[in-house]
């Protein structure tokens, strides 16, 4: 990919989702369909496997509108700290919203591409993105950026979308332009693949008849 046509994804990226952050309801809402009713399930389980303690210290890439930090300031308590990096300044600040009507405390919001992740904080005892990796033009230096910034023995959980297989698959076409469209969605990107690649290593689980699954990759000695 040319650094022009990235730059293009990325203002494309930023200016839909600065959209959504503007509407942090409309967008909450649309999760009953994309996560066939069982959104908070899955959420807490892509939570719950980064095996997180009281008092760790998580990175929530793509953080949007603070969905799932709930899950997260569950898992690490008052103590513990949350970094929620976000694209859009939009989303920051619907994060910011919720982080302030529930009084947590702990969670710092950072503007910036994935892919860079300049951030002064690393050794984070696990990294999250939940369905945020799929829409990052350039995916594969930001997974590339999360094996960095993890501990050893850290982990990262990516939660994202497939496509239907078997008898729902004719759904594909109109699944692929709406989520391509309006949450700027590529399926075509195998990123347990690439985790496997970069880590060494990947645990894979499917969830909602194939349409979603939960990777896990544990920081090794290269």
């Amino acid at each position: 990919m040319t650094k022009d046509s990235q730059t293009d994804k990325l203002k494309k990226v930023k200016k839909m989702y600065s959209f959504w952050g503007r509407f942090p309801s409309l967008y909450s809402a649309q999760d009953i369909i994309t996560f066939l009713g069982r959104a908070k399930t899955i959420r807490s389980l892509a939570v719950k496997k980064m095996g997180l303690k009281r008092g760790d210290k998580t990175l929530e890439v793509a953080c949007g509108s603070g969905r799932n930090f709930p899950y997260l300031v569950d898992a690490i308590g008052k103590d513990g700290f949350i970094l929620g990096f976000d694209y859009s300044q939009e989303m920051l600040d619907a994060s910011k919203q919720l982080s302030k009507q529930n009084e947590w405390s702990n969670i710092k919001l950072i503007q910036g591409d994935a892919t860079q992740l300049k951030i002064t904080e690393k050794n984070f005892d696990g990294v999250v993105s939940i369905l945020g990796i799929s829409a990052i033009p350039d995916w594969e230096k930001a997974l590339e950026r999360c094996h960095d910034v993890l501990r050893f023995e850290g982990k990262l959980v990516v939660c994202d979308a497939r496509l239907f297989t078997g008898f729902l698959k004719f759904l594909n076409p109109l699944i692929k332009v709406i989520y391509s469209k309006f949450a700027a969605w590529d399926p075509s990107k195998n990123i347990p693949e690439k985790m496997k690649e970069i880590f060494g290593n990947v645990e894979l689980e499917n969830l909602n008849f194939g349409t979603f699954f939960i990777a896990v990759s544990v920081k090794k000695e290269r």
